[in-house]
């Protein structure tokens, strides 16, 4: 990796241009952004949401989570970003991207098909009389 290390930036708005080894982080927008750290320049978006990427923050930097798999650009490169600092990732095969796509499809599929549990209008009121008053 050319980039050992990301310091995070927080913006509303991700600028056009990206400078290396900074991950631009939009929380309004919720996504992360930086140039891939291999080197080639190609600019990486990670949406953060519930079916994609987690963004941790703590004392001792960001992390993201899961790694970025830039499978679909030129570099194939793989990295794990965990208190700014760039980790090399283990080469997958294609096989195992597939397995893995398929895998974050399915987690994707049942994420968005669980319907939420919603309670009738008596139920809460129910529930609010015995918080209330007690049984």
């Amino acid at each position: 990796m050319k980039v050992q290390s990301l310091r995070p930036e927080y913006v509303d708005f991700v600028p056009r241009e990206l400078n290396e080894g900074v991950l631009y982080i939009s929380k309004k927008y919720g996504t992360a952004s930086h140039l891939c750290c291999c080197g080639c320049g190609t600019k990486i978006v990670t949406p953060l949401r519930a079916t994609e990427y987690t963004l941790t923050e703590t004392a001792s930097g960001v992390s993201l989570w899961p790694s970025i798999g830039n499978w679909d650009h030129r570099c194939q490169s793989h990295y794990i970003i965990k208190d700014n600092v760039v980790r090399p990732a283990p080469h997958m095969s294609r096989a195992e991207i597939q397995r893995g796509r398929d895998y974050d499809d399915a987690l994707k599929s049942a994420y968005f098909s669980a319907k939420p549990q919603t309670r009738s209008w008596w139920r809460a009121v129910w529930e609010w009389i015995v918080r209330a008053f007690g049984r």
